[in-house]
């Protein structure tokens, strides 16, 4: 029964209307994901008990969006969601690993952790998807800060010839058993993080 009624006020929160307030309880375009300071702060795909999202969401800052048991969130753009490399070299969200791995979803993408997909900002360091949007968003927004992401070079990595190589130039060079391994190996521009 107390199942039930959980899932009841999940779905009853889903539905509700979504209040766009800012900072200073004034009318707003959209939410800001919380980011880091809080739980499901960032924009993903948040599995647990009462949700099993088809889209992304993220808790928000100023109860904005629908009012939940945990707090206020909204749904996000995909294209800002965490990918990490799973054992097909591919990058995948948590939502694609659960899809392909099924029950072994949530193991097979805590394993991927050491593989986030990573992109180069302006400064020319390889940030993960929640590091970037931390990086540009007090500048660009909750939504400036995406199109900057899809447009940014994936992240490379200097191998012992001294290049810089992305992802798929070391499987390219590479088989890619041996990619992994030099891929570790390679020294990163986050080195200087």
């Amino acid at each position: 029964v107390a199942g039930s009624l959980f899932a009841a006020l999940c779905w009853a929160g889903a539905l509700a209307e979504d209040r766009l307030v800012g900072e200073h309880g004034q009318a707003v375009l959209g939410c800001a994901c919380k980011g880091g300071k809080g739980t499901h702060g960032y924009c993903g795909y948040h599995f647990h008990l009462g949700s099993q999202e088809a889209k992304p969401w993220c808790r928000t800052k100023f109860s904005c969006g629908k009012s939940g048991l945990q707090g206020s969130w909204a749904y996000c753009d995909a294209k800002g969601v965490e990918r990490r490399r799973a054992q097909d070299g591919q990058l995948y969200t948590s939502k694609e690993f659960k899809e392909f791995y099924g029950k072994e979803g949530r193991d097979a993408w805590v394993t991927a952790a050491p593989y986030p997909e990573r992109r180069l900002a302006g400064n020319q360091q390889a940030y993960n998807a929640f590091e970037f949007r931390d990086h540009y968003v007090d500048s660009w927004g909750e939504e400036g800060w995406i199109p900057m992401w899809t447009d940014a070079k994936p992240e490379a990595r200097q191998a012992k010839d001294g290049k810089w190589w992305t992802w798929d130039e070391f499987v390219k060079f590479y088989d890619k058993k041996e990619a992994w391994k030099r891929w570790d190996e390679a020294k990163s521009s986050r080195s200087e993080l």
